[in-house]
């Protein structure tokens, strides 16, 4: 599966235009569905993120997060990404949904919520 896992400068762009906290991540709390293979973790202070690829649709994985989690607070696709953003226990969760040839790769990113 290595030749699927191009985009480790998104996600250190994304880490980057987030103010860092000092607090570890839990990612087993965040539900993934059952053909997630995990990528990448970094996962030791936030924002944290973790990767995965699953071979359902985005729409199916659209459907499984609004299953497991309800309605997104924000919603938005461009450039044939779909982002899902939830806001829970004092995190946000931001979920960017893309198309990776057979795959689709997700990236989960968690921060704190601002106050």
């Amino acid at each position: 599966m290595t030749h699927y896992f191009t985009r480790p400068a998104m996600l250190l762009a994304l880490l980057l235009m987030v103010p860092v906290a000092s607090a570890a991540v839990d990612f087993e709390q965040w539900p993934r569905p059952q053909d997630a293979r995990e990528f990448a973790r970094l996962d030791d202070k936030l924002p944290a993120v973790l990767t995965y690829f699953s071979r359902q649709s985005q729409q199916q994985l659209q459907q499984f997060y609004l299953d497991a989690l309800g309605a997104p607070a924000e919603q938005k696709s461009r450039y044939g990404q779909l982002e899902l953003v939830y806001v829970q226990a004092e995190q946000q969760i931001r979920l960017i949904i893309s198309e990776q040839q057979d795959w689709r790769q997700v990236d989960m990113m968690v921060q704190a919520t601002s106050h």
